[in-house]
């Protein structure tokens, strides 16, 4: 070991300096209290051996000044006096000394005494490098939650929860979590929301739902249906994940103009429709299994229709909120959470679940991750339905021509989503790129007015009663299902004209036709059920038009300023 020696009598600092060198250790000798702790600072010894009375500094305050020094770290400190005296060495002890011991002295007895403070010096110092490793680690494990915290925020877009139709709340058992909650908006400005439950919780749990995120975000910008989106997200669990794992998943399509909701659930509870009053309602009868279970084969992607007026509320949760216990081992089951439901005002909702589920956990630690998402029904005519417009630019670069067509049999319309498949094809396109969101509106009311009126001879005027949405989109899915006969054609052209561009869209079906005078007048604020999207088309574009038996619909659409003014011909 290292010894700082302290002695002024130098007869005695020479026969102590041989002695603790004979017996193997550094000795670094002092005459000086002062001396003494300049060497200590230079020298940083094992042990300080020090007499009491010295020059320039006592032993008792040299003591004090070391233990201050040494901080956290144990400083062994020994008194090696003449003076017997039981006061001296119980004030030796108090500042800090670990003994004391009265010369004369034999060098057996103080090697001994060096050797037990060798040997707790070694126990303290593997500690502190085991301490020291466990330090680097959970430095190390903290930079890794940090960086994979900050990687699933991104990936999951956080901020698209801020959307004011949407209340939600996570509680995880870990720092992270196997609950996750997504919602982004179609171009045609539908809401869609996901809620993931990935088995477990921690890290691995958050890693099983990150699969699915992409596909999720990615095919709702390019404004894919939830059927077409749960398919691919149970393809990517089956890629990604090892065998067996899967993710219990509920995703819903809001369209608030058409006031209905489309519902795909697979493994987690059974979402609630929620009225004003607080009567839950179950929002799913079929029962699927979680994603990555089954191969695409025989995976299922069929969802279910309801109604979703102004008044109402949806409610998708995890298993892990009515799982959760209190201290005598009660989950807080689906009984309290209907009665909390029709206990508290729809605007209050959120935070009366919170503040339940805290109340019946008490001092019950989480041992489940377990998320609650409700939005909120939205009035037909409200804004934020409304697409996004683009504001064509003041000097457009060159657009350039180009057209294509795209017919479809029965078989195809059974089986695509034709409205993403032409859209993701115009936005190679530049000027037709940057309207996405009206080109998104315009394509699926004109498709969709083909398929629904043209091909399957559908009556908006179902739609007035209450549960009227639900039944059209219902006989639309049978009628569909057996659709023998029938071709819809879109076609789309940008060219140039009076010095803008512009893009023609027409729409033709093989149907007998629709009375679009009768039925295609409605205001794009209209409270009735139908009738807003056409007007919506026809507000967007230059102009709109139908042949006269209504199975051909053309749409002029200006995608520069027309610095000649007027508008082509259709």
């Amino acid at each position: 070991m290292k010894i700082l020696l302290v002695e002024d009598n130098p007869h005695d600092l020479y026969f102590a300096r041989r002695e603790l060198t004979q017996l193997g250790h550094a000795v670094v000798g002092v005459d000086d209290g002062v001396a003494a702790l300049a060497a200590y600072e230079r020298e940083r010894p094992d042990v300080v051996v020090t007499d009491i009375y010295l020059p320039g500094m006592d032993g008792f305050a040299l003591t004090r000044e070391v233990q201050r020094r040494a901080g956290q770290r144990w400083q062994p400190v020994l008194f090696l006096t003449g003076h017997r005296d039981d006061a001296l060495q119980v004030q030796a002890l108090r500042v800090g000394a670990d003994g004391y011991i009265v010369k004369p002295v034999s060098a057996e007895m103080l090697d001994a005494r060096l050797k037990v403070i060798e040997r707790l010096l070694l126990v303290q110092r593997r500690a502190q490098d085991r301490g020291d490793e466990l330090a680097k680690y959970y430095a190390a494990a903290a930079e890794e939650r940090h960086i994979a915290a900050h990687l699933l925020r991104r990936l999951v877009n956080a901020d698209k929860l801020d959307d004011p139709a949407i209340s939600h709340w996570i509680s995880t058992a870990a720092i992270f979590g196997g609950d996750l909650l997504a919602a982004a908006r179609t171009p045609g400005r539908a809401l869609h929301v996901l809620l993931a439950d990935g088995p477990g919780h921690g890290l691995a749990a958050a890693i099983n739902v990150l699969p699915i995120i992409a596909p999720f975000y990615r095919m709702t910008e390019k404004g894919f249906g939830i059927d077409a989106i749960v398919r691919e997200m149970n393809a990517k669990v089956r890629q990604f994940l090892p065998e067996g794992r899967f993710v219990a998943a509920t995703v819903a399509a809001i369209d608030f103009r058409e006031a209905y909701v489309r519902i795909w659930n697979g493994g987690n509870p059974t979402p609630l429709l929620l009225s004003a009053a607080g009567a839950a309602e179950p929002a799913c009868a079929l029962r699927h299994l979680p994603l990555g279970v089954l191969d695409d084969g025989e995976f299922e992607a069929t969802t279910e229709t309801h109604a979703f007026g102004a008044d109402r509320q949806l409610a998708i949760y995890s298993d892990g909120l009515i799982e959760a216990e209190n201290v005598a081992g009660e989950p807080f089951g689906a009984a309290r959470l209907a009665a909390v439901f029709a206990a508290v005002a729809p605007a209050a909702r959120l935070a009366g679940i919170v503040a339940a589920i805290a109340g019946h956990r008490g001092d019950a630690a989480a041992v489940d991750d377990a998320a609650l998402l409700l939005v909120r029904g939205e009035p037909a005519n409200a804004a934020v339905d409304q697409p996004q417009t683009a504001v064509p630019p003041a000097a457009p670069p060159e657009q350039g021509r180009w057209s294509f067509s795209l017919r479809l049999s029965a078989r195809e319309l059974r089986r695509l989503d034709v409205v993403p498949l032409l859209l993701g094809l115009v936005s190679q396109f530049e000027g037709a790129r940057d309207r996405s969101g009206e080109l998104f509106v315009i394509l699926s009311e004109l498709f969709n007015n083909s398929l629904d009126h043209g091909l399957l001879r559908l009556d908006s005027r179902q739609k007035l009663d209450a549960e009227g949405m639900e039944r059209f989109l219902h006989e639309r899915e049978a009628r569909l299902a057996v659709l023998g006969d029938g071709d819809i054609e879109l076609e789309m052209e940008q060219f140039e004209h009076a010095g803008g561009t512009w893009l023609r869209i027409v729409c033709r079906d093989t149907g007998a036709g629709f009375d679009h005078a009768a039925r295609g007048g409605a205001a794009a604020d209209s409270d009735l059920p139908f009738g807003r999207g056409l007007a919506m088309v026809r507000a967007m574009s230059s102009s709109f038009e139908f042949n006269d038996i209504g199975n051909v619909a053309t749409v002029i659409l200006a995608l520069t300023p027309n610095s000649a003014g007027g508008n082509p011909e259709i």
